[in-house]
């Protein structure tokens, strides 16, 4: 690995294991939320062995999860993320400047859900029909059914869609639980539970 990447992702692992044991006493507008080092080096190798063109990343935070991906893929991909907060966007561009992998990464601002929906209109359109071979959900839990179905029918088939946090916190269970029965009923993906990290959500396009 790169020593600049590999010196990023050392910086932002223990961070984020910091504010997992001090969760409470980081403002909420600071927290990072990543996944954890052995959930990125997960999806890294995922990555490395399918070779994906295009990945929709949905919640960027601060870019840990992203510095995992773009670091598995060539200079021709390309990672699309979708983040709101601006401060957490500028932290981002900062650790992915000192990561060497910007130009792997467009960040587009805005509420993800306002965003999905004309991604998908233009997609349904014909206006903008790209397809992505990779697509990953980290971001507000209640929304999570959406952002599957607007992730999978920009999907390539035999693409991977997948999500964060299924199994841990337990606060975010309610709908998690919801989220979870819907996805394994969907016909046209195959669908796996992995307890690594915070617990994923492995899905696979079959149709």
């Amino acid at each position: 690995m790169d020593k600049k990447i590999a010196k990023i992702l050392d910086q932002l692992g223990k961070q984020a294991r910091y504010e997992d044991k001090h969760y409470e006493k980081i403002p909420h507008e600071n927290r990072m939320l990543a996944i954890t080092e052995d959930t990125g080096l997960f999806y890294n190798g995922i990555i490395r062995a399918m070779k994906p063109k295009r990945i929709l990343e949905i919640g960027l935070s601060v870019g840990y999860s992203t510095i995992w991906f773009a670091e598995a893929i060539t200079n021709s991909s390309k990672i699309i993320s979708l983040e709101q907060n601006p401060q957490k966007i500028a932290r981002a561009r900062h650790n992915f400047k000192q990561a060497g992998v910007s130009q792997k990464i467009q960040i587009i601002q805005g509420n993800a859900k306002q965003l999905l929906q004309k991604m998908l209109d233009d997609f349904k359109t014909k206006k903008a029909r790209q397809y992505y071979d990779f697509v990953f959900i980290d971001a507000d839990k209640e929304n999570y059914p959406f952002y599957f179905k607007a992730g999978l029918a920009m999907l390539n088939k035999g693409g991977i869609i997948c999500a964060d946090n299924i199994l841990y916190p337990t606060r975010y269970q309610k709908s998690i639980k919801k989220y979870l029965a819907m996805v394994m009923k969907n016909k046209s993906v195959q669908t796996i539970v992995i307890p690594i990290g915070n617990g994923q959500q492995f899905s696979v396009k079959t149709k």
